[in-house]
């Protein structure tokens, strides 16, 4: 009787050992299919990481257009179409105003800066100056210079077209690139979604105000500077650090050699004295008031935000540095909310409630 119960059992046994081998063999094809996709999105996202970087951009630039055309529209009751015009508008003359203030202090300077120089060639020894003058009338070495300089800037203008095109349409009609990416994910998961779509947009939004607040600091400071110095076009040179600002690392660089040369124009001594003014700036700025003030506004602890800037330029050079900062913000809120929150069922830590 006993050995008739068994004999069933028995006789089964290689059938379920067979349904749970395939099974097995399902979830590993299954895995290995996943890990095989998300390695090849990786890697399409590796090719193209330049143009990712000029969409981040876009948006970025697209959430300070948006927040910016919503308190115009607060204040004057436009509709958003128009309230965004006339953010455009402003941003325009901004930009058009302080170049034209810029460019009429470098056109009135530049004469008397040729001066100078001519001048101090002609106190350096013979043989440096002989050196100096030859390498000045190879013609072949400057115009490899200037095609350079040209690719370069012609790039630049590319990358920055592109980057304010894509800002504009996503300011325009953001609920359309919105829904489209909310599709993406399953039905269940479109009320979460648009949650974390919309805490990224605040934090993102907190990091510009800091941004922001950080080139405003810079931008009064250097005008003062420049006035107590006696520099001409201290206003304009102002506006332009405010502006570089953002870029890291050579932003600043990059605006201290217009007021250098100005400064030079007049004497060495007062071109040394611009120099350190904006070496000091930048050291308060970039040790101080901008880690003090993305600690305040997003929580963003200030040893992230100098990994991150340190990892975006051996990643992806200065543009990788450029929205480094920004990219570990999107980064911190999408780990809260996605483990911390919903995997670990703990409460976030970033962006905190208060500023959430």
């Amino acid at each position: 009787m006993d050995a008739t119960r068994q004999a069933p059992i028995q006789a089964g046994q290689p059938a379920t050992a067979g349904r749970n081998t395939a099974t097995e063999l399902k979830l590993f094809t299954w895995k290995m299919l996943i890990a095989a996709g998300v390695l090849g999105t990786l890697f399409l996202a590796w090719q193209v990481a330049d143009a990712l970087l000029l969409v981040f951009a876009g948006v970025l630039l697209a959430i300070l257009f948006q927040r910016i055309a919503g308190l115009v529209r607060r204040f004057t009751g436009l509709p958003q179409g128009w309230a965004l015009g006339v953010v455009l508008l402003l941003l325009a003359v901004l930009l058009i105003g302080g170049g034209v203030l810029m460019g009429q202090s470098v056109v009135s300077q530049f004469d008397q800066f040729s001066q100078q120089i001519s001048g101090a060639v002609q106190q350096l020894p013979g043989s440096l100056r002989d050196q100096i003058m030859k390498q000045g009338q190879d013609a072949s070495s400057w115009l490899n210079r200037l095609q350079t300089v040209a690719s370069s800037v012609m790039f630049f203008l590319g990358d920055l077209v592109v980057v304010m095109f894509t800002a504009i349409y996503l300011a325009a009609s953001p609920g359309v690139y919105r829904r489209g990416v909310i599709l993406l994910v399953p039905p269940r998961g479109h009320e979460r979604a648009r949650e974390v779509m919309d805490v990224m947009g605040d934090s993102l939004w907190k990091w510009l105000i800091g941004q922001l607040s950080a080139m405003a600091i810079v931008g009064v400071l250097t005008t003062a500077g420049l006035l107590l110095l006696g520099i001409p076009s201290a206003p304009a040179l102002g506006l332009l650090a405010a502006l570089l600002e953002f870029v890291p690392l050579i932003g600043p660089f990059l605006a201290a050699v217009p007021a250098i040369l100005i400064a030079f124009a007049q004497s060495p001594q007062d071109a040394l004295w611009v120099a350190l003014l904006y070496l000091a700036i930048q050291q308060v700025e970039g040790n101080v008031v901008m880690p003090l003030m993305q600690k305040k506004v997003v929580d963003l602890p200030p040893v992230i935000t100098i990994a991150a800037i340190a990892a975006g330029g051996v990643l992806f050079g200065l543009m990788g540095m450029f929205l480094a900062t920004p990219f570990a913000v999107v980064m911190l809120v999408l780990v809260n909310m996605l483990y911390i929150e919903d995997k670990l069922g703990e409460g976030r830590h970033f962006p905190s409630e208060d500023k959430a």
